[in-house]
C-alpha cells in the first residue's frame, strides 16, 4: 500500500479496508438508509445529509469514515452506496500529501465495497 503516508500505510496493512459495519482505530463503516434520521446527530457534512435525506427508505447507504489516530482527527469520509459506487466524499485535511493519501484510499474503498457487492451477488 502506498498512500504517501507511513504511518497510515501501516495501518491499511494492519486493519485493511473494513466492509461490513463496525469500527477500528482507522476507520469506521454505519449502515445507514434512506431518509434516516440518525443522520442528524452523526455531525456530517451537510452534502451527506441531502444525500441521505433525497434517497429512499429501501436503499442502503454506507457511510465510511478515515480516521489518522496519530492526529485525532477524521481524514475522510465516504458515502458508498448499495452496487459499491462512491457517491459523495469529503476530505478533512487541506495539506496536499493528506489529499493525496486521501485520493489513494477513496480508490481502495470503492474497490473494497465494490468487491463485497460482486461476492454477495
Amino acid at each position: 500500500m502506498d498512500t504517501g503516508l507511513k504511518t497510515l500505510d501501516k495501518l491499511i496493512e494492519q486493519h485493511g479496508i473494513r466492509v461490513m459495519e463496525g469500527q477500528d482505530e482507522l476507520q469506521s463503516v454505519v449502515y445507514l438508509q434512506g431518509g434516516d434520521r440518525r443522520a442528524v446527530s452523526m455531525k456530517l457534512p451537510f452534502c451527506f445529509y441531502r444525500v441521505i435525506m433525497s434517497k429512499p427508505v429501501s436503499s442502503v447507504i454506507k457511510l465510511h469514515q478515515v480516521y489518522l489516530p496519530y492526529r485525532r482527527a477524521r481524514l475522510a469520509s465516504f458515502l458508498v452506496d448499495e452496487k459499491g459506487r462512491v457517491m459523495e466524499q469529503v476530505y478533512y485535511q487541506r495539506d496536499s500529501r493528506y489529499v493525496r493519501a486521501c485520493r489513494s484510499i477513496q480508490k481502495l474503498v470503492a474497490q473494497a465495497h465494490h468487491n463485497r457487492v460482486q461476492q454477495v451477488a
